[in-house]
């Protein structure tokens, strides 16, 4: 506790303590007008504690003050009232003496509760980092199959979130709190304690406050599993035809308005270190008791919906006995978890606080390792053991298979066509065959076409020469030049004409016997 608050409650029960004094004057007063004063030690203030009046010849005794640090809460002090009426006065400090040597010893071993802390810390670490790595692979495999995206996967996935964000706000806790507050809020002394400092300390009561908000997150998501399967089983077709939207924002956003509250009370009535000690068990109450409540509900749900299952069951012809019971068991067993029945356990049946001190540290070993292992416990019900989920992944690995199989095909086919490049392949070959027939068969059509051209050709002039010869016998004495020239022009033309079809040259010379004009 701070400096400042141990003032202000010395300051306060001495303000108490004097108004004690003023009403015990009061009453002796009138006592000695009426009556025969008795010898009694009146009320005092010894700066620490207030004494009330106490008869001659008596110890006093009252618990040691909750406001000073290093005192012990569950020892007393005592003060001596000596024969003559008056108060113990010490030789040594010629005064009143109040013993508070019991106050200042500590009846805890602080050496045994230490070794236990570390083991308490080291098993729940071991557990929340298994829980978390399982949760997380479960989310990973319930957000990848698209066949797994159902309405209760849904709510289970949040459920796998809500845990996760537990475990991880559990983590970081440990990691950045030294004692009762972080680094910035505490000073290491001489003798090896933390000295709280005094400031607002905002951040360390944030990080509290955030820290409760997933205990309570992981427990409401408890209770709206419950409550959907409640619905589904009652309210079958609304259910089915309603989305989780409504589920899901209950589940994050209620636990803020429990919250509320002792956020308010915490700040206005008890603003003390981070929040993280409960001074008024009233107070804690506000916190606590939702949580109560809503694991006092989910049990009653479990009992009643287990009791709709023997009965359907029971009437179930499908069929045989031992089959259906057994199946109902596992079913009942799997919804012990997802109600948390076992909340019952250590929150009404068996509550913390124990007077013996090997039974609370039992109960602390025992509900540590359920709350840091619980996380895995969901994730192996709802995910690992799911058939769906083994049709999925199964399903998926095949695919997977089938792939790797085309893949290594495909890379055998290549690696042999690039080892056979250098020999072309049988296709290939016929399509160079068949291209080199092709080109011949060109080439001995054009020659046949060029024979052909110079066989007309010398037919043509031979035939040219014949009605040269004719016409010199018809024109007798003539002796003109014009068959010079007309032959002269024959081949000519012949020569300019060499890209004529052969056909069109004898078009060209297939005139009647006896004509000049060519």
């Amino acid at each position: 506790m701070s400096k400042m608050e141990q003032r202000r409650l010395l300051l306060e029960a001495k303000v108490a303590c004097y108004w004690k004094m003023v009403e015990q004057e009061n009453r002796s007063t009138q006592v000695y007008e009426f009556e025969q004063p008795v010898k009694i030690c009146g009320v005092v203030w010894d700066d620490v504690l207030c004494w009330d009046a106490a008869p001659a010849d008596s110890i006093a005794t009252q618990p040691c003050p909750d406001y000073i640090n290093g005192f012990n809460r569950n020892e007393n002090a005592t003060r001596r009232c000596t024969d003559n009426g008056t108060w113990f006065v010490s030789p040594e400090r010629n005064h009143t003496w109040t013993n508070f040597t019991a106050c200042s010893k500590s009846t805890i071993d602080l050496k045994f509760h230490a070794e236990i802390a570390a083991r308490l810390r080291l098993m729940y670490s071991a557990g929340y980092s298994i829980s978390v790595a399982f949760l997380v692979v479960a989310v990973i495999i319930m957000l990848c199959c698209r066949r797994m995206h159902s309405k209760s996967n849904t709510l289970h996935i949040n459920l796998f979130i809500a845990f996760i964000l537990r475990a991880s706000v559990s983590f970081l806790k440990d990691l950045l709190f030294k004692g009762v507050g972080l680094d910035m809020d505490v000073r290491l002394k001489s003798d090896g304690t933390y000295e709280f400092l005094d400031g607002p300390h905002w951040q360390c009561k944030l990080l509290f406050v955030i820290f409760n908000y997933s205990i309570s997150v992981s427990i409401m998501w408890i209770f709206i599993e419950g409550l959907y399967l409640h619905m589904l089983i009652y309210k079958t077709l609304a259910t089915e035809q309603r989305g989780v939207k409504m589920y899901i924002i209950l589940g994050w956003v209620m636990p803020v308005f429990l919250l509320i509250p002792w956020v308010i009370v915490k700040a206005v009535y008890e603003d003390t270190f981070c929040w993280n000690i409960q001074e008024n068990r009233q107070y804690f109450w506000i916190l606590k008791g939702p949580g109560v409540a809503i694991v006092i509900i989910n049990f009653i749900s479990f009992v009643d919906i287990s009791r709709i299952l023997c009965m359907r069951a029971r009437h179930s012809k499908t069929s045989d006995g031992k089959a259906k019971y057994r199946k109902l068991a596992k079913f009942i067993l799997v919804l012990i978890p997802l109600f948390g029945v076992t909340y019952i356990v250590f929150l009404v049946a068996f509550p913390a606080e124990f007077k013996t001190q090997f039974f609370n540290i039992a109960h602390l070993y025992i509900e540590m390792a359920y709350n840091s292992f619980q996380g895995l416990v969901l994730a192996v019900l709802f995910c690992f053991l799911n058939e769906e989920v083994h049709g999925e992944l199964n399903r998926m690995w095949r695919r997977h298979q089938s792939r790797r199989n085309d893949m290594a095909a495909f890379r055998m086919s290549s690696n042999s066509s690039w080892k056979k490049a250098s020999k072309p392949s049988p296709a290939l070959e016929r399509r160079h065959r068949r291209e080199q027939m092709r080109k011949q068969a060109s080439s001995t059509t054009e020659y046949k076409h060029e024979h052909t051209d110079a066989l007309l050709k010398t037919a043509l002039l031979t035939r040219v020469f014949n009605v040269i010869s004719r016409s010199d016998d018809v024109t007798g004495e003539a002796g003109e030049e014009s068959v010079p020239l007309s032959v002269k022009g024959v081949v000519v033309a012949m020569d300019n004409n060499a890209n004529t079809h052969p056909a069109e040259e004898i078009l060209l010379c297939d005139h009647e016997p006896g004509t000049h004009n060519i």
